[in-house]
């Protein structure tokens, strides 16, 4: 995996953090942003948005997977968000984040938003409910739980900044927020280790080891640390006393460590495992091992335009020039050579199905270097100009950096690059104005998410100068508190701002690929939900 650095998505009154935290390590980690796909014969077609494996859904057994790199710890307050796999089994969420990107209720029987502007949220909790420590699931323990991962700074934390929990009940509490935020429920899945539930007694004395190294949740397995061996496997038993068994899929569960992905697929082609998470790199030996080969597209990654009022690069504060950018790069060329069949080329934040994807700009920056020539002379940059950028050995940003200089060059813009071998100085470089752009990453996430990680003042990392517009601030505003249809129109409002203003330079979607052996079914993702969850992995017959 990488080097930790904390978080991604922010709430508006703080900093939010770089791509390369381990939340968005994680991701890359799934992915490696498939930068090595090139020539995969495999089909994306066929194995994207689908189960892994064919067969009728059964019950019971021992599911085996791998992941890359060892938790250092498993307390949901404190975890990062790479580490979800090890603390999803044991720790029910609020909420459960489906494949397809369907919120579904819980440890919450129910919710809604109240006042009608999505800053106060009433949850309702099952009854009967308990954690397998014997503590019963109540409101009090509920908030308790929330306050704790409010307060322990994990890199979810933020989210919750502004939060404030009353129990109204035993079994009902509100969630208050100073500042819209219609995801609450999505963050409060799975997904996100802030949604994740700790009983009471887990939470006696948070900082003890227990809470590090066992659990203390009301999932559908528990952590059996005595048959586990911290960084080399995990072992997990089907909790007793979950509320409904039908959900748990498998007596038992291991997750094992392999550092190696090459190690990995030849563990699972000789059965030893039955998932791991992978790359392109990998995709057409794993399919002609066998193996079903799982990809959505989930990572935008490009090139950052961070200086838009041209502080450090006057030729980006003219609007025209970075719109030239744009039209300068053959995204279809540049996809194709760095991600093989499963990139999709992209100049736009949202990805196609999701919200804020805009269908009247769809064509906006198709590829045009004539017309990008045209653009710079307009801003008077006809013999073109120097523009430094950053890129970074990892998870592909070298290539992909350098593939942009190359088409950059085509229309007299020289790119000079400063790539980095640190990852603390690649965050340090995008935050202190000495690039006007850098070549990085970043998931595909809703509107809202969006304006927390990339484009409002506040959003440090993928918007370092501050650059602030009124406009797309008061868009933002208005979409976080409104109701699903008025919100899904503003979004796109907001994804045509960033467009025609020309915010960034994205060029292609990487995928997150899994690979799996025909054991295994419910192996599933989808643009709503780009993670496949092991809680919905079933033996398949």
């Amino acid at each position: 995996m990488f080097p930790t650095l904390k978080s991604r998505e922010a709430s508006a009154s703080t900093t939010t953090r770089p791509f390369l935290r381990p939340a968005f390590a994680a991701t890359v980690g799934v992915a490696a942003l498939a930068l090595a796909a090139c020539g995969s014969q495999a089909d994306p077609e066929a194995s994207a948005d689908v189960s892994a494996a064919g067969g009728e859904m059964t019950q019971g057994g021992e599911l085996v997977f791998a992941e890359q790199q060892a938790p250092p710890s498993l307390d949901p307050g404190t975890l990062d968000r790479a580490y979800t796999d090890f603390t999803m089994l044991a720790y029910d969420p609020l909420f459960y984040l489906t494949p397809q990107g369907e919120v579904e209720p819980r440890l919450a029987e129910s919710w809604e938003f109240v006042g009608g502007e999505n800053k106060e949220l009433d949850v309702t909790l099952r009854e009967g409910m308990t954690f397998s420590d014997g503590d019963p699931v109540t409101a009090d323990a509920v908030v308790a739980s929330l306050e704790y991962s409010r307060d322990a700074q994990g890199n979810h934390a933020h989210f919750l900044e502004d939060a404030t929990f009353e129990a109204t009940g035993d079994l009902t509490f509100a969630i208050t927020v100073e500042t819209p935020n219609p995801m609450l429920p999505k963050l409060l899945t799975q997904q996100y280790p802030i949604g994740q539930i700790i009983s009471p007694q887990g939470l006696a004395d948070p900082a003890a080891l227990d809470l590090a190294s066992d659990t203390h949740g009301a999932g559908p397995y528990v952590y059996v640390p005595e048959e586990s061996v911290p960084g080399d496997h995990y072992v997990y038993e089907a909790n007793p006393d979950y509320y409904d068994p039908e959900q748990q899929h498998w007596d038992s569960v291991e997750i094992r460590i392999f550092a190696d992905k090459q190690a990995a697929l030849n563990a699972a082609t000789t059965d030893q495992i039955m998932m791991f998470k992978g790359d392109g790199s990998l995709a057409a030996q794993a399919q002609s091992s066998g193996l079903s080969v799982i990809a959505n597209p989930g990572i935008m990654t490009g090139l950052f335009l961070i200086d838009r009022d041209g502080e450090t690069v006057p030729a980006l504060g003219d609007v025209r020039v970075r719109q030239a950018i744009n039209y300068a790069i053959d995204r279809e060329t540049v996809t194709t050579a760095l991600l093989g069949e499963y990139g999709i080329p992209t100049f736009q934040t949202a990805i196609e199905g999701a919200d804020g994807y805009s269908e009247a700009n769809a064509d906006l920056y198709a590829y045009d270097p004539d017309k990008a020539r045209e653009l710079l002379a307009e801003a008077g940059y006809a013999d073109g100009f120097e523009l430094p950028v950053m890129t970074a050995v990892f998870a592909g940003f070298e290539q992909m950096g350098e593939a942009i200089k190359g088409q950059l060059a085509e229309v007299g813009i020289t790119v000079t690059t400063d790539v980095k071998t640190d990852i603390a100085a690649y965050s340090e470089g995008a935050t202190d104005k000495s690039f006007g752009a850098f070549v990085g990453g970043y998931d595909a996430n809703p509107i809202y998410q969006q304006g927390l990680d990339l484009f409002l003042p506040s959003s440090n990392f993928f918007n370092g100068f501050g650059t602030e517009s009124e406009e797309l601030n008061d868009l933002w505003l208005q979409a976080a508190s409104a109701d699903p249809a008025t919100q899904a129109d503003l979004d796109v409002q907001i994804e045509d701002y960033l467009l025609e203003n020309a915010w960034f330079a994205p060029v292609a979607w990487a995928p997150v690929m899994y690979f799996a052996t025909d054991s295994i079914g419910g192996v599933e993702t989808s643009a709503g939900s780009p993670f496949a969850s092991p809680l919905a992995w079933y033996p398949a017959s």
